[in-house]
C-alpha cells in the first residue's frame, strides 16, 4: 500500500514545486501603461506629419467681392521637416494659385522652423486683373508671420500684411490669432486684426479693429460642420461722409458643411449672412467653395 501512495506523493510534490517556479505575468494593460510613462515622448513631434494653418489674406481681389466664410485664405503648411547637415533649418517652399475669368494670381510661400515648436513664414502674391474697359492692372500682397506651438492642441500666431490694392487705396494690417483643439472632434480658432490705410491719392485715413471666430466639428474622417462669425469692434475715419472700406466694415456669420473626397481635395457649402452695402441689412447668401490641402 505504501508503494502505491509513494509515487502519488512524489508526483504531487514535484507539481507543487514546478507551479511555484512559474513567474506571475504582469497585467498587459499595466505593463503598457508603465512603458508609456517610462519613455519620454515629445508631444510636438508625435504628429510631425500634421499641418498648421496660416492666416493669409485673400489672394485675389475678385474673391473679396463675393461672400466668404472667412476673410482669410486657409493655406496649410506641413510640419514634416527633415534637418540636413547644415546648421540652419531648411526652408520649405509651397505655393498657391487663383484663376478667374479676368483675374489671376500666384503666391509663393517660404517657411522654416528654427525650433521644433516655432514656425516662421513669409509670402508674396502677384496678381493681374484685365477688363475690357480699364485694361490691365497689377497688384501685390506681402505677408509675414510666426506661429508658436505650445502643444499639439494649442498654437498662437502673429502676422503682418501689406496690400497694394492697385495703388489706389493700399492698406496694411497686423494681427494676433490662436487655434485650440478642444477635443478630438472640436476645434476653435480666431483672432484680432488691426487694419490701417497707407498713403493714397485721396488723402483718406481709415483704421479698424476686427475680430473673427471659427468653430469646426468633426463628424467622421470625411464630414465636418463649421460655424463662422466676425465683425469690426472699432473704426475711425477722417472723412465721416466717406464709407469705410469693405475690408474694414464687413460683419458676417454663417455655417457650412465640409466634405473631403480624398486626403487632398474637398468641398464646403453653406449659407453666410453679410451686410448689404446698399441697404445696410444682413442678407443670407449661399456659398460653395473648393478646398485643397497638401498631401501626406
Amino acid at each position: 500500500m505504501r508503494q502505491f501512495y509513494f509515487p502519488l506523493l512524489m508526483l504531487f510534490f514535484c507539481s507543487t514545486l514546478s507551479a511555484q517556479d512559474i513567474p506571475i505575468k504582469q497585467d498587459s494593460l499595466m505593463l503598457e501603461r508603465g512603458r508609456s510613462s517610462e519613455v519620454t515622448i515629445d508631444s510636438l513631434t508625435v504628429d510631425r506629419n500634421e499641418t498648421v494653418p496660416l492666416r493669409l489674406p485673400r489672394l485675389n481681389p475678385a474673391e473679396n467681392l463675393s461672400p466668404q466664410f472667412t476673410p482669410f485664405e486657409r493655406h496649410r503648411i506641413s510640419l514634416n521637416r527633415e534637418r540636413g547637415p547644415s546648421l540652419l533649418p531648411p526652408i520649405h517652399w509651397s505655393g498657391a494659385a487663383s484663376d478667374f475669368i479676368n483675374t489671376k494670381s500666384r503666391t509663393a510661400i517660404a517657411s522654416m522652423m528654427p525650433t521644433r515648436n516655432t514656425l516662421i513664414y513669409g509670402a508674396a502674391t502677384l496678381g493681374l486683373v484685365e477688363t475690357p474697359y480699364f485694361g490691365k492692372a497689377n497688384y501685390y500682397n506681402l505677408n509675414a508671420g510666426a506661429r508658436y506651438l505650445f502643444s499639439p492642441q494649442l498654437s498662437l500666431g502673429v502676422s503682418g500684411n501689406y496690400q497694394s490694392d492697385f495703388g489706389v487705396l493700399p492698406h496694411w494690417s497686423t494681427g494676433l490669432d490662436a487655434s485650440y483643439q478642444v477635443s478630438r472632434n472640436l476645434m476653435i480658432d480666431g483672432g484680432l486684426t488691426y487694419m490701417q490705410t497707407a498713403d493714397n491719392m485721396f488723402g483718406l485715413s481709415q483704421n479698424a479693429v476686427t475680430m473673427d471666430l471659427h468653430g469646426r466639428y468633426r463628424l467622421n474622417d470625411d464630414w465636418y460642420l463649421n460655424g463662422y462669425g466676425g465683425m469690426p469692434v472699432m473704426q475711425q475715419n477722417n472723412r465721416p461722409a466717406a464709407p469705410m472700406m469693405p475690408v474694414m466694415n464687413t460683419p458676417y456669420y454663417g455655417g457650412s458643411v465640409e466634405h473631403w473626397f480624398n486626403s487632398t481635395t474637398g468641398v464646403e457649402a453653406g449659407v453666410i449672412w453679410m451686410r448689404d452695402m446698399f441697404s445696410g441689412k444682413m442678407r443670407p447668401q449661399p456659398k460653395l467653395e473648393l478646398l485643397f490641402r497638401p498631401g501626406r
